[in-house]
């Protein structure tokens, strides 16, 4: 009897081990999974982040990219005075720079804030090249809908006498730099006033070299 109780008790023993090594094997394959699942969750979460890193490059990339391709800007302003400055000097003139509400007077015609536009609503005078009337707009970076985009505008008219007063029109026209003068010191049945492209080779160079950043 006692022989049979014991074979019962090692019998259950036995049983009870080998449940325990089940369940310990269960348990094993239970992280086992739980740690395979969560790999995957852990990689996925830094990819948010190298994204946003590569679209603030692209974007950094993007930004640096327009600016060099503006066709104008202050610093290319900046070397058009520095040049002008010499280029005074060979001339035996004086040139100031014009802009908007700082007109230079060229014989009672302020420019560029009385100056038309072909259709002849705003301004005194429109701005003619050849023999045609022009749209034409001040532009800070070069960029405008206009036939000519004015950069920069030089002018003697406060130093010279009557007869020798130019205004200097700095443009681009069609993407390309073309400089433009006038000396007109009269009115005319159109009211246009009249500017042509400069003949002065050095002007034209200069101005073509730091348009094109030479």
């Amino acid at each position: 009897m006692k022989k049979s109780i014991i074979g019962v008790a090692t019998l259950l023993f036995g049983l009870g081990l080998t449940g325990c090594g089940n369940q310990q094997k269960a348990n094993e394959s239970s992280k086992s999974s739980v740690s395979s699942s969560a790999a995957p969750v852990k990689s996925a979460s830094k990819q948010p982040s190298v994204s946003k890193k590569e679209a603030s490059m692209s974007s950094q990339n993007a930004s640096s990219n327009s600016t060099e391709q503006a066709m104008w800007s202050s610093a290319k302003g900046q070397q058009l005075a520095a040049f002008m400055s010499g280029w005074q000097k060979t001339m035996g003139q004086q040139y100031e720079s014009y802009w908007q509400g700082n007109s230079a007077d060229m014989y009672g015609l302020k420019i560029p804030d009385e100056l038309a536009q072909p259709d002849g609503t705003t301004g005194k005078m429109a701005l003619a090249v050849g023999d045609r009337a022009v749209t034409w707009a001040l532009s800070a970076n070069g960029e405008s809908n206009a036939e000519y985009t004015i950069v920069a505008i030089y002018s003697n008219a406060a130093h010279a006498r009557y007869g020798g007063k130019y205004v200097y029109l700095f443009t681009l026209h069609n993407g390309q730099p073309e400089v433009l003068v006038t000396g007109q010191n009269q009115g005319n049945e159109n009211n246009w006033i009249y500017f042509g492209e400069t003949r002065n080779e050095a002007l034209r160079e200069g101005f073509a070299k730091i348009v094109k950043g030479d």
